[in-house]
């Protein structure tokens, strides 16, 4: 966990230090996010987690961040980026004893590609740190359903695991098995997807400060739900962000 922490630090001041010299040269847009996410879990002996984060946002006409990810705007539609993620799983969150035995399923330093047009986005990321060496292809569509005092968008994606990633999140080991005296048994993932349903509110609440929640479902498929690490097939996620843009 500490490990994590200092990494996340590392990458947060590299970031508002590139960011502190592109404002410099380029008209920007600086803003300070608080975010807070509540997420249920699939994996087994965990109900749910709670993280809250301070971070920083930058845009300008050619370079963004947002935390602890990095990118460059190709052109209007298409961006590149470099991303910097938490573990996907640490067994020391579970209640179940023989779960605490396993290896964590570490997150790391990812390159993303998007493509954005018009109501749809595609996202390709591949593990760059060597923990999965998988990838993942996302498309997501975004359609604004009310725009008053505040807006209402309702958005469904699709999201593509690759063999490589899938195992490092859902297989279990032969030797981490034999840590559980066999309580936890071998298995081996094939490739996965799971489907997301999500509606956003964004609320302005002065000129500068601004709310936007988020309530996320996410559903997978029966290759998931099949690991022995695994207890059910889907999860919710509720996000609040609270921006002040300078």
């Amino acid at each position: 966990m500490y490990e994590h922490t200092y990494k996340i630090i590392l990458v947060l001041l590299a970031i508002f230090s590139t960011g502190t010299c592109l404002a410099q040269n380029h008209s920007s847009n600086f803003e300070l996010d608080f975010f807070a996410n509540y997420s249920t879990s699939i994996y087994k002996g965990v109900d749910s987690g709670v993280e809250i984060l301070p971070f920083l946002s930058y845009d300008s006409d050619s370079f963004f961040l947002q935390g602890t990810s990095i990118g460059y705007h190709a052109s209007k539609e298409i961006d590149f980026s470099l991303n910097y993620n938490e573990s996907f799983f640490d067994p020391i969150n579970s209640d179940d004893n023989n779960i605490k035995k396993l290896d964590e399923r570490k997150g790391g330093l990812t390159a993303k590609s998007s493509i954005e047009l018009g109501v749809l986005k595609i996202e390709l990321e591949q593990d760059l740190s060597g923990e999965s060496d998988g990838f993942s292809a996302n498309s997501l569509i975004s359609i604004p359903l009310y725009y008053s005092s505040y807006t209402l968008i309702g958005s469904i994606g699709y999201t593509y695991n690759s063999e490589k990633l899938s195992q490092h999140l859902y297989s279990v080991s032969f030797a981490e098995s034999t840590r559980t005296s066999g309580a936890i048994a071998t298995h081996t993932s094939k490739s996965t997807h799971y489907i997301t349903y999500g509606i956003s509110m964004i609320k302005p609440l002065s000129k500068k400060i601004t709310l936007t929640t988020d309530l996320t479902h996410i559903r997978f498929n029966d290759n998931v739900e099949a690991s022995s690490i695994v207890t059910k097939n889907n999860k919710t996620a509720v996000k609040a962000i609270l921006t002040y843009n300078f």
